[in-house]
């Protein structure tokens, strides 16, 4: 067989069975569809985030029987760390190692420790988690329903789905205003966290929760938005505050441990949804963070840029970084911030945790599963794969053939046994999609399938080109138009099993 075809069957059988329950295997190392710039080497940025989070999984991730939890200090979990911790479970997920046990049991602990609102309490002292009565903290929420929405597309099971929309209720009831603003907590609503505000989750939010989506997607975000433009205008560094009152107005003048998280939820939104109040915000924290020295961040910051205090680590360092995102000029300094946080090495909880996340950001890492953007970058996709490949766009789900006359296509072939082991002849066998399921018309794919199904489109090296879901006798057409010409593989996946053809394009 020759060489592409080599590929392409080595390429299936680690697809199938080694990523049996992956469908969006780490590193992506996406540009974000050009939203934005990211860090200029994907290969070394992605090999220093898994370093830091096997670290993070290794000294922060403890275990007890089902339940799981991120120690904040010795003995002491908060359940903002669950949420962090989910995050990382989902998008650090491979091609060897799926994290989905570890998910599904800090999932567990959070549920096993909600309170009579279905929310989880936010700090506990041991490992067996109950109703302590301490009450949720919101910031928690966003993430643990961003990660349960963005698991059902990495591990392939709807069942997350049905449970962030059940916690996305119950967090509308008990942690938001009627007028869309967040509240800190569901005890308590004196003041307001500018980092509690998450607006690209909000738009993923009313995707899933759909008796509610007009006030995820118009309400809260228009809200909260108003807030995060009020407080940001207060200084002319547009640092935020760790605090303000409902109009946005500050509290403490600081930009600290909580405030730090604020430039990463708005770098999700820009880079996930190209929000121009994002950018806005961004832009001007930017242009101070750019004329700034990395090595020389220390916070707490005073919010006027005059005062630094004493502290050194990637809680500043890190999401710092994350205001440079919006403009290509600032690419140096996004290399050069990042590089600093490495350089700070293995650190403490909370530090760890903004390095791992905004890491994953920055470096194309943390993609909206629920619309794939563009392929990795070409020196990420790795060595086998040609530039086209690696450079394609991506459809966001199937669309309608009808455009195009529909003609056979002789280029659509069948995946060639691997000569040279009889086990691999028998892994193929078992891993093909059946041919009557499965056609290649031109530039169209038509799928018949008798299951729902989760369907990846990928080029031969693994690079998840265009994702979407199939529904059960009905007939999928997918357009394969903007797909540059080569040789591509087909995986559908439901109830754990995974099925894969190959085929190609002209």
């Amino acid at each position: 067989m020759n060489g592409l075809v080599k590929i392409a069957v080595s390429s299936l059988f680690a697809f199938g069975l080694a990523q049996a329950t992956v469908n969006f295997p780490y590193p992506q190392s996406t540009n974000y569809g050009g939203n934005g710039i990211v860090l200029s080497n994907p290969t070394e940025s992605a090999a220093q985030l898994k370093a830091a989070f096997d670290y993070y999984l290794k000294n922060k991730y403890k275990e007890n029987g089902s339940y799981a939890a991120i120690e904040k200090d010795p003995g002491s979990y908060v359940s903002e760390g669950t949420g962090y911790g989910m995050l990382m479970m989902v998008y650090f997920s491979d091609n060897t190692t799926s994290y989905q046990s570890q998910f599904d049991k800090l999932w567990a602990f959070y549920k096993a420790g909600s309170n009579e609102h279905g929310l989880m309490n936010w700090a506990f002292g041991t490992l067996t988690p109950s109703d302590n009565k301490a009450n949720a903290a919101t910031d928690a929420e966003m993430d643990v329903a961003a990660a349960l929405i963005m698991a059902s597309y990495q591990f392939g099971d709807e069942k997350y789905l049905d449970e962030a929309r059940t916690l996305l209720q119950n967090v509308k009831k008990y942690e938001f205003e009627e007028n869309g603003l967040h509240k800190p907590g569901d005890a308590w609503n004196d003041k307001k966290n500018p980092s509690y505000a998450a607006p690209a989750y909000y738009k993923l939010f009313a995707e899933v929760d759909t008796e509610n989506a007009e006030f995820w997607k118009t309400t809260a975000l228009n809200a909260n938005y108003t807030l995060l433009e009020a407080n940001s205008a207060e200084y002319s560094t547009g640092l935020f505050d760790n605090w303000c009152d409902a109009s946005g107005k500050g509290m403490d003048k600081y930009y600290g441990y909580d405030a730090a998280r604020t430039p990463w939820r708005l770098a999700q939104d820009f880079y996930w949804f190209g929000e121009s109040k994002a950018k806005t915000m961004l832009d001007k924290l930017g242009k101070w963070v750019s004329g700034k020295n990395p090595a020389e961040i220390k916070g707490t910051i005073e919010r006027g840029g005059e005062q630094m205090w004493n502290d050194h680590n990637s809680t500043f360092v890190a999401t710092l970084m994350t205001s440079l995102v919006t403009d290509a000029s600032n690419q140096g300094k996004l290399d050069a911030y990042w590089a600093e946080a490495v350089s700070l090495g293995d650190e403490a909880y909370f530090e760890q945790s903004m390095k791992v996340l905004c890491g994953l950001l920055v470096s194309g890492n943390m993609p909206n599963f629920a619309n794939p953007p563009a392929a990795p970058q070409s020196s990420s996709a790795g060595p086998e794969s040609s530039p086209s490949e690696s450079s394609s766009s991506v459809a966001p789900g199937p669309v309608s053939s009808s455009s195009a006359p529909v003609q056979p296509n002789s280029s659509s072939k069948d995946v060639e046994p691997a000569s040279s082991s009889s086990a691999a002849n028998a892994i193929a066998a078992s891993a093909l999609l059946p041919a009557e399921s499965f056609s290649v018309h031109g530039r169209v794919l038509q799928l018949n399938l008798h299951v729902d199904a989760r369907v990846a489109i990928t080029s031969v090296t693994g690079v998840v080109v265009k994702s979407f879901r199939a529904s059960a006798d009905n007939s999928t057409s997918v357009s394969l138009a903007d797909l540059p010409s080569g040789t591509y593989l087909v995986r559908v996946q439901s109830a754990g099993t995974a099925k894969i053809r190959m085929f190609s394009i002209k």
